[in-house]
């Protein structure tokens, strides 16, 4: 139940004639007097369905700050697993951001984000060492003095000795 009136058979041969000489769709309707949707459904019927030809236009948004080339580079190095991100960037200078290595690395599916312990762990001796210390010098609290320090906004209080 269309509103306007039917193709005729000759004005549709006309579109697919247009078409196949490179005539866009707009100026398609204008020539023939039949809208830019029936002039789309009888290229489409007779053509079969466009394809999606991006090969020839430029890729639409942004622009990359990474090239294909250091992409590759930092994500070949990030799986070894020695590197985080800010070491990455300098290692193969690389202008972008350090937020954005983490972005790109975080959109690599083979890899598997982890945040990097960068502290020691204390080991049983530095505990019994530390805790050694501490006993010696809650027991001999005349030892030390202390004396505060008021800065703006913060205290700090340190141990000076006698």
């Amino acid at each position: 139940m269309g509103r306007g009136t039917a193709v005729t058979n000759e004005e549709y041969w006309w579109v697919i004639g247009l078409h196949d000489g490179g005539v866009s769709l707009r100026e398609i309707a204008r020539r023939t007097g039949c809208s830019r949707s029936a002039s789309r459904r009888a290229i489409k019927r007779e053509r079969g369905p466009q394809s999606d030809n991006r090969g020839e236009r430029p890729k639409a948004g942004r622009r990359s700050v990474l090239s294909d080339r250091e992409v590759r580079q930092v994500v070949r190095a990030a799986a070894t697993g020695d590197y985080f991100a800010a070491e990455l960037k300098t290692k193969f200078s690389v202008t972008a951001s350090v937020r954005t290595i983490q972005r790109l690395l975080k959109n690599v599916d083979h890899l598997v984000y982890t945040k990097m312990d960068r502290t020691l762990s204390l080991t049983a001796a530095h505990k019994s060492a530390r805790m050694a210390w501490a006993e010696e010098h809650i027991l001999n609290p005349g030892k030390f003095v202390n004396y505060c320090v008021f800065l703006p906004l913060m205290i700090l209080i340190y141990c000076h000795a006698a």
